[in-house]
């Protein structure tokens, strides 16, 4: 492939990839958003005035912040690309001139996890200076599937699950909602060991067990929901006291103050 071509596919890809209008909305963009491309070094980027809202690139013009969790190859052999923004900062246009400059700011950064782009997606938050994430979830939409406790070094020490499942089921990709037993599982919260081992410590389920098979995703009132131990257990009696306890973020509020609003869960 010649580097004609290979810049072709590359800029397709962040087109692809880029992010729409409003998934990064900013108070602060009063100005007309206007849209830059680049094929030397590849990227697209999102400009108001003289603020960078967004960017998307490949991942390794900014190595330092990939990591095994969030570099996801694609059908090719390379990693998808990165998108960037700033929720809680205001960065420079001036940046796309030595894009390493992005590491002094806070910033999020999103991978999606299939080839088409769209808005299922591993995110992650930095702090400036730093290429350890604070903060990663799993998001669909509007819909945060997952969301992954780090400690200072960055290794994931909890991963709430959060969907329908068995009560049973330990991987918190189990997405098989054909049979939940008598008392399925919207919020599953496992304890994460140091060799990776998961254990299941806390969940919220359905009281009552289901008629006929939800979809996985299907939200349930708080009121159908009890809260406490794998053993059945009630520890907490509100919804928002589970949420406190286990530090569970259903509104991904971890990935800055411009984080795409999340439905109620």
């Amino acid at each position: 492939m010649n580097f004609r071509q290979k810049a072709f596919f590359v800029v397709s890809a962040l087109a692809s990839l880029m992010i729409s209008p409003g998934a990064f909305a900013s108070s602060r963009a009063e100005l007309p958003v206007k849209t830059i491309q680049s094929s030397r070094p590849p990227y697209i980027a999102r400009i108001s005035g003289d603020t960078l809202i967004s960017i998307s690139l490949p991942p390794k013009l900014l190595a330092l912040d990939m990591n095994a969790e969030n570099s996801i190859a694609s059908e090719t052999g390379d990693f998808k690309s990165a998108r960037y923004a700033f929720p809680n900062t205001v960065v420079p246009q001036e940046v796309v001139h030595n894009l390493a400059r992005i590491y002094r700011y806070d910033r999020r950064r999103d991978v999606p996890i299939v080839s088409s782009g769209g808005d299922w997606v591993i995110a992650e938050y930095f702090k400036a200076g730093s290429h350890v994430p604070v903060a990663r979830f799993r998001l669909l939409g509007r819909h945060v599937q997952r969301q992954e406790q780090l400690d200072r070094s960055g290794r994931t020490i909890k991963v709430i699950a959060i969907g329908w499942a068995r009560q049973s089921a330990q991987d918190d990709d189990d997405s098989d909602a054909s049979d939940l037993g008598d008392r399925p599982a919207w919020i599953r919260v496992f304890k994460v060991s140091p060799a990776g081992k998961r254990t299941l410590v806390a969940l919220a389920w359905r009281r009552k067990r289901f008629v006929e098979a939800p979809s996985t995703t299907d939200q349930p009132d708080d009121n159908e929901l009890a809260f406490g131990l794998p053993d059945g257990t009630v520890k907490w009696t509100t919804k928002a006291a589970f949420l406190k306890a286990q530090n569970i973020d259903l509104n991904a509020k971890m990935l800055g103050e411009s984080a795409a609003p999340v439905a109620k869960q």
